[in-house]
């Protein structure tokens, strides 16, 4: 494991990379568009965090570099940001459950989510 710093800077966010292995990339997004709700103006804030990698495979006899990508898309107002947030811990804290049951293979989760009311 090594610390990644700033590898570039733009007018929606950033790109954190390790310069040991520069394939690593987490990509910081935020844009904003404005929305309304019942005749109420508001600002909707979409955050976006990207992780690329690579990794090295082999398949029977035949090597090959991988490319990854684990993305999170959060959308909402400031007004709702502590609902917002309260969604994206408890998802965190399920998601190796779910790993673990293959859901990213397909396969139904057997850990039911849970509503962080």
């Amino acid at each position: 494991m090594s610390t990644t710093q700033i590898q570039t800077r733009d007018s929606l966010g950033c790109t954190f990379a390790d310069p040991s292995a520069p394939d690593f990339t987490v990509r910081f997004k935020t844009t904003h568009t404005k929305k309304s709700l019942n005749g109420i103006s508001l600002q909707n804030n979409v955050h976006e965090i990207i992780v690329n990698d690579s990794n090295e495979i082999t398949v029977g006899s035949v090597s090959a570099v991988e490319a990854l990508s684990c993305r999170v898309r959060i959308s909402g107002s400031i007004e709702s940001k502590a609902r917002t947030r309260a969604i994206v811990t408890s998802v965190a804290a399920q998601l190796d459950a779910w790993l673990t049951e293959n859901t990213d293979l397909g396969f139904e989760p057997v850990t039911a989510p849970i509503n962080p009311a």
